[in-house]
């Protein structure tokens, strides 16, 4: 709580005025992206990354948590406008959003949405604010060892992000290691894989690969196969008078919110479990009084919305306190981070103290924005919403294409980009998931730097010298439990992609 309180008593000097304004862009462009079908927060925090290259890193995280933030949210717009989810959270949403708007009730579904967004990421701010710190006062006195077992902790999430097969997601996270290892070995300083190619000496670089492989892939799928949008609703002025659901509905905010923060903690599940499992609940709690689930029931949106925002606040406590991204956005951002030369861990909050309570100040009041800028993009996203599919697109690639050359000024840089793009264009239509390539990319370098630096530590014993530290053998187990944990048959929601 000591840590809560300071955050919020010296918050007006956590940020400064560019900070902030990086913030209230980052939340804009949010909002807007995840309101496009098909693009999503992940797809435009990978775009943003470029353009945070000469940005402190506090500014830098404003832009991409603010994307991350807005774009969570911004799903639910399109889910209520044209009845087409902007992204796989607000699947749940739409459930009972589009029914309320097809009933003249567009204003209540997207004012709820909003408020239940901004009210479920306050929430996982004060969780994250209070527990990451805790986490990284454990994991300081971490050696090699430890940090090696987190690592391939991390490395478990490829089966979970599959998207429905362990095996397939297991292949594209060794594909993500192999690219890893392109480049000079970081303790021999052996060219590997390079093909004496001078360019590949330094390895390959994060930009080109997130950029193309979730950008340009997006872009060639759209062209393949557009997504259409439907009739638009009426009637979304903001009414004031449903902030009385605050009053009549606490305990399902609350609720919502606590389910997100859990479920976002553990790494690989997502958004979309969150959202779905929290509406089953709801679903156990309805009030006699209320609309049937699926009929316009506002509970239904509620617990959907504040889940999925509080999931993005409990995916950042294991990354910054442990350097696990919680999910492929998080995984972005740890990339993020480390373009700054911002290592996310334990030691993160003793060597950059200063940026870690700045990124507590930009989640928290990035949360708070969500409910003016939700109601005062509602409009204009309308107006998007209505754009040919081939102009957006357009948007995208030229945007990735600038932004990746901006960043090294090589155009070395957008061949590779068009390489990953036609690659992870493949992959989707093989049904491949790429986020796992991002988990191994990311994790890949430190878990082979720690682990052969615990062998060189052990002097041979490896197995004894893991044997006398319990919380390397602590993770270990649970590295074993979460590789049996994807090969078991899960309850399949709805999914999209």
């Amino acid at each position: 709580m000591e840590n809560i309180y300071d955050t919020l008593i010296n918050l007006p000097n956590l940020l400064n005025g560019w900070q902030f304004f990086t913030l209230i862009i980052g939340v804009s462009i949010g909002i807007i992206i995840g309101a496009l079908p098909g693009v999503g927060p992940l797809l435009g925090v990978v775009m943003a990354i470029p353009f945070t290259f000469y940005m402190d890193p506090v500014a830098s995280m404003a832009l991409l948590m603010g994307i991350y933030q807005g774009g969570a949210y911004g799903g639910a717009l399109s889910a209520v406008v044209i009845g087409i989810p902007g992204t796989p959270m607000a699947a749940a949403t739409m459930l009972d959003a589009r029914p309320m708007a097809l009933n003249g009730k567009a204003s209540l579904a997207v004012t709820l949405s909003t408020i239940a967004s901004s009210l479920g990421g306050i929430f996982s701010a004060l969780i994250l604010i209070a527990v990451a710190p805790a986490l990284a006062a454990i994991a300081i006195k971490f050696g090699p060892a430890e940090t090696a077992a987190f690592a391939l902790l991390g490395l478990t999430t490829m089966g979970a992000l599959s998207g429905g097969s362990p095996l397939k997601g297991w292949m594209m996270g060794f594909l993500g290691l192999f690219i890893a290892t392109v480049g000079l070995d970081q303790v021999s300083g052996v060219s590997r894989m390079t093909f004496d190619s001078v360019y590949l000496d330094s390895g390959i670089t994060l930009i080109p690969l997130l950029v193309g492989l979730f950008s340009i892939s997006e872009v060639l799928s759209q062209i393949e196969n557009p997504i259409r949008a439907s009739d638009s609703s009426k009637n979304l002025s903001a009414s004031a008078a449903v902030f009385k659901s605050l009053i009549e509905r606490p305990f399902n905010y609350i609720r919502s919110s606590m389910i997100g923060v859990f479920v976002g903690i553990l790494p690989g599940i997502g958004g979309v479990t969150a959202s779905f499992l929290s509406y089953r609940v709801a679903i156990a709690f309805k009030k006699e009084k209320d609309p049937e689930f699926r009929d316009g029931n506002p509970d239904g949106v509620i617990a959907s919305e504040a889940a999925n925002s509080a999931v993005t606040g409990g995916a950042l406590i294991p990354m910054l306190a442990l350097a696990i991204p919680g999910d492929p956005v998080v995984a972005v951002l740890m990339g993020g981070l480390m373009i700054q030369g911002v290592q996310p861990g334990a030691t993160m909050f003793t060597n950059h103290s200063e940026v870690v309570q700045g990124i507590f100040a930009v989640f928290l009041v990035g949360a708070i924005l969500l409910l003016p800028l939700g109601f005062a993009f509602m409009r204009a996203i309308v107006g998007i919403l209505k754009l040919p599919a081939w102009s957006i697109m357009s948007g995208v690639l030229m945007i990735s294409v600038i932004g990746t050359y901006a960043v090294s000024r090589q155009i070395t840089d957008i061949w590779m980009l068009l390489f990953f793009g036609i690659v992870g264009f493949l992959l989707r239509k093989a049904d491949y998931p790429l986020a796992p390539v991002v988990i191994g990319f990311v994790l890949g370098p430190i878990f082979e730097k720690n682990f052969r630096r615990t062998g060189l530590i052990s002097q041979g014993d490896l197995f004894g010298y893991i044997w006398d530290r319990p919380i390397a053998l602590g993770v270990l187990s649970f590295t074993l439990l979460f590789v049996v944990l994807p090969f078991i048959r899960w309850p399949k929601f709805q999914s999209a992609k």
